[in-house]
């Protein structure tokens, strides 16, 4: 049984710790607060005060900004990937199948 909790966990860890995950988390959190915020920016500038909505702005830019490094240097992986492929298909002589 504790082999099963453990795959589980892993499972969960990794779909967490995705970049995809968490760039859609940052979107829909920015999303989120821009809402909140933009009710009462006026008030809230001339008061002073700070809202859960500004929270959620500064949280979810940072998990946008935390997402994009793993994202473009998945990118650049996948480019390195298919010229890889494509110098070692020409060099073969192999002829790509659609």
């Amino acid at each position: 049984m504790s082999s099963r909790r453990l795959k589980v966990a892993h499972a969960i860890s990794a779909f967490v710790e995705h970049p995809i995950t968490i760039l859609v988390k940052g979107i829909v959190l920015l999303a989120i607060g821009l809402s909140e915020a933009a009710r009462t920016f006026r008030e809230d500038l001339a008061s002073g005060r700070v809202r859960v909505g500004h929270g959620l702005v500064i949280i979810g830019l940072f998990s946008i900004l935390d997402s994009l490094p793993h994202l473009i240097e998945g990118l650049a992986a996948g480019g390195k990937y298919l010229s890889l492929k494509e110098t070692h298909g020409e060099s073969t002589g192999e002829v790509e199948r659609s």
